[in-house]
Parts: C-alpha cells; sequence; structure tokens
C-alpha cells in the first residue's frame, strides 16, 4: 500500500517523466486504484503521482466537487495553458500537511490530456477546477505551492517546513 510523500521527500522535487499509457498500462492499473483510495482517504480535491511514489505525468481530480471536469477524473501527460486575470486563493497540499496560504494564479486554463486509455480531450476550466489542475500539474515539475509564496511568507514558514522534513 502506498502513502503519500510529504514536504522533504525527495521524489517530490522531481520532474516527472510522460507515460505511454499502452507500455505503462500495468503501472497505471496498480497506481491508479492507489491514488483513488488516498485522495479518498485524506478528502483531497487531487492528488499528483509523485505524491503517491510514482514520478510519472499523472494527476487525479475529485469529480465530485469539480463539476467543470465533466466526468474527466485522470489526466495523463496533460499540457495546460493557463490565461485570464490572476486570482488569489488559499490552497493546501496532501504532502504539505497544516499549512494553508494565499496563492496567485491564472485563473483560466486550457487543458489538454490522455485518459488512461490513451484518448485525449481537451477542456476549458476556471474557478476551482483551473487552480486545482495548476496545483497538481507543478507536482509533475517537482513544485509545490509553497514554492510560489514570496520570499517573507516563505521564511516566516521555514520551521513548519523544516519539521514537515524531519528536520
Amino acid at each position: 500500500m502506498r502513502s503519500i510523500r510529504i514536504f522533504g521527500s525527495p521524489g517530490l522535487r522531481s520532474v516527472s517523466r510522460d507515460v505511454d499509457p499502452a507500455a505503462d498500462a500495468s503501472l497505471l492499473g496498480e497506481l491508479l486504484p492507489e491514488m483513488d483510495r488516498l485522495l479518498t482517504e485524506e478528502e483531497g480535491i487531487g492528488l499528483a503521482a509523485p505524491q503517491a511514489g510514482e514520478n510519472i505525468r499523472v494527476f487525479i481530480l475529485e469529480t465530485s466537487m469539480l463539476p467543470s471536469l465533466c466526468g474527466h477524473r485522470v489526466f495523463v501527460n496533460p499540457k495546460l495553458e493557463a490565461y485570464g486575470p490572476p486570482s488569489r486563493r488559499e490552497e493546501g497540499c496532501l504532502s504539505v500537511p497544516g499549512i494553508y496560504e494565499p496563492v496567485t494564479r491564472p485563473s483560466l486554463l486550457r487543458i489538454s490530456a490522455l485518459d488512461p486509455s490513451g484518448i485525449r480531450f481537451e477542456l476549458e476550466l476556471d474557478g476551482m477546477a483551473a487552480r486545482a489542475a495548476q496545483h497538481e500539474n507543478d507536482h509533475l515539475d517537482g513544485i509545490l505551492f509553497v514554492d510560489r509564496l514570496g520570499a517573507l511568507r516563505r521564511k516566516l514558514l521555514r520551521s513548519k517546513l523544516q519539521k514537515l522534513a524531519g528536520g
């Protein structure tokens, strides 16, 4: 059984590799149910594969909380084009438990991705769905939401982050 990687885990800072849904079918078949379980247990809105211990370009989003996803839950090799006016909203992360901070992100998003069968789909997202997809996609590039905070906020959070990292 997998567990969520917590801040300080080296895999969270790695850039993930693309996935071939056909060649990686067994990996996806094992990983996606585990990601679903972790997301449900932690009552999260999204989870990226690196958080579950695999540095591959896959994330899932909770469709019951984000109806604009039109039922698309799994995003394989996503390509994002963020645009629109900036929006500042509080974010948290299952890999950075107990820390919630406002993050500014573009408010609109075009996303193109594959489903687990390798079928491409595209969505236009706004609001929480756009923010969640950008947050999870950041994980695929080794970026955590705390990296998007200003220098002063990061400095103020340093001791909390060091405790999470086991230091």
